[in-house]
């Protein structure tokens, strides 16, 4: 990439990152205040909603947010084109929604999805205005902004309305008028910061060129939420919204490594892979850099979230929230490969291989789904086990079509995982460790929980200093604050010599 981009890039992955810790400790805490105060019914209740917008909402702007990221020549014609179209199918899915809510709600046999899905269809309209704007921050790697605005609405909007209705016994109600105030929040926002051209226009060539893309990508979008949301509908259906409730916690905390490091990289990935799609050499690159880097992350965090997940469910989410241990044990061994798998896809995206990828997700889907029907015999565990196997599937497609189109080995994509795995086998050594002695001195969960956290963070953190020391590293590195370049050129200093000797 050229000096210009890479300055540009890395500046945006901090930002991005800095945004993802601010989003998981907001998530966290807000998360177990709710678990606190609601019911995993309510938790339930709203999943399936969310099961229903979501189907749609790939196709709710028919791909023009991401045909505006990776398309090459973008013209004003081409963003008021996507604007007007992203915001007529917007205001259509909320009517629509509106009136299919009382058939969803039977489909999923549960009477009180009707009022929430309603409710929650508004969504639609609120985020169609702000699609292109959207785009637009991402195309331009402008991260700074878009940061400022999730993390804002998310504290005032999503955190700051759910938790106080639910202190005042709303229930799910909370939830639902949470993520509507948030959306607002946030649309408004990037429309005031972006302030593109919002005049109405339906240019059938800019149209067209834009839909070469985006209809791919559209499609994709949807068959990919079918396959990430087909076992939480199915769980609902064939065990209850309690059982629900249960899964999404435990599936939500195993995807926290891909939504706060492979979801960081990758939102980075897709425009600036997209601004050097013509020499693929950049992309291989920088695409074995970003699994390097996601690998160090999500091995340690899933060895070390198999390892402590009784103790944190427990001690952080009460004794109601039991059954979510099993699953979420199950779901950590596949988390490291739900994290790279990510990867993959968005290189190929960037490339412009969105219809290869395509049937790929087609396939996944249909795995999660008969993995679920056939895993829900045996309950939650034998759901996760069902969706981790179509999991491991998609690590291997994915990474397949991006090694295609990179041009690069398996070779060196297993190379590129090794630091990761080998920290990730000292973490857990060192988990299990502190786990087993806590347990002997009969502290509490909570403790147990602090404990063997932070004793994992202990090789974790000396792996990190490792790789953030090579030169391979500098761009991410000069984007630290002095004091952390220097603690990162002393520990590998240290390091170096101690090996060394």
């Amino acid at each position: 990439m050229s000096e210009s981009l890479t300055t540009r890039t890395t500046r945006a992955a901090r930002w991005r990152l800095a945004g993802a810790v601010v989003g998981a400790v907001s998530q966290l805490v807000v998360g177990i205040l709710l678990a606190r105060l609601l019911t995993p019914a309510d938790f339930g209740v709203t999943a399936l909603a969310y099961v229903v917008l979501g189907l749609a909402r790939p196709l709710g702007d028919l791909g023009m947010g991401s045909a505006i990221v990776q398309r090459e020549g973008l013209t004003d014609r081409h963003i008021r084109t996507a604007f007007t179209i992203s915001t007529l199918i917007g205001l259509v899915l909320s009517a629509t929604t509106v009136v299919v809510a009382p058939v969803a709600a039977a489909v999923m046999r549960d009477a009180n999805v009707t009022p929430v899905l309603r409710a929650l269809s508004a969504g639609f309209a609120i985020q169609g205005a702000a699609v292109v704007a959207d785009a637009l921050l991402r195309r331009h790697l402008d991260f700074r902004r878009q940061v400022l605005i999730e993390t804002g609405s998310y504290l005032f909007g999503y955190g700051g309305v759910a938790v106080t209705l639910a202190l005042l016994g709303q229930g799910v109600w909370s939830l639902v008028w949470g993520g509507l105030v948030q959306l607002l929040f946030a649309s408004i926002g990037q429309l005031a910061v972006v302030r593109h051209a919002v005049r109405p226009l339906l240019a059938p060539r800019e149209l067209v060129e834009l839909l070469g893309f985006g209809l791919g990508a559209a499609l994709s979008g949807c068959v990919n939420y079918v396959a990430l949301n087909g076992d939480y509908f199915l769980v609902g259906r064939l065990l209850g919204t309690a059982n629900l409730g249960l899964y999404t916690c435990a599936y939500g905390l195993m995807n926290l490594p891909q939504t706060y490091a492979a979801g960081v990289m990758s939102a980075v990935m897709f425009p600036a892979f997209a601004q050097v799609q013509r020499e693929p050499e950049r992309v291989r690159s920088g695409f074995l850099l970003v699994t390097r880097l996601t690998a160090m992350v999500a091995g340690p965090a899933m060895t070390t979230m198999a390892i402590v997940a009784p103790h944190f469910v427990r001690g952080l989410y009460g004794p109601q929230w039991i059954g979510v241990v099993a699953p979420l044990q199950i779901l950590s061994i596949a988390g490291y490969f739900r994290a790279l798998y990510h990867l993959g896809g968005i290189t190929a995206q960037s490339l412009g291989r969105i219809y290869g990828e395509l049937w790929r997700q087609v396939t996944y889907a249909a795995l999660v789904i008969g993995g679920v029907l056939v895993g829900s015999r045996y309950g939650l565990t034998g759901v996760a086990m069902g969706v981790s196997l179509a999991i491991l599937y998609m690590f291997a497609a994915t990474g397949h079509l991006a090694l295609q189109a990179t041009i690069t080995p398996w070779r060196a994509y297993w190379s590129a995982q090794v630091d990761g795995i080998v920290t990730a086998a000292f973490t857990g050594a060192l988990a299990v460790l502190a786990r087993l002695w806590l347990e002997s001195r009969q502290v509490s969960a909570a403790a147990i929980t602090l404990g063997v956290l932070t004793a994992a963070a202990v090789p974790w953190s000396v792996g990190m200093l490792w790789i953030l020391g090579e030169p391979d590293f500098e761009p991410l590195r000069t984007c630290l604050p002095r004091s952390g370049q220097r603690l990162v050129e002393t520990a590998r200093r240290r390091l170096t010599t101690g090996t060394s000797s």
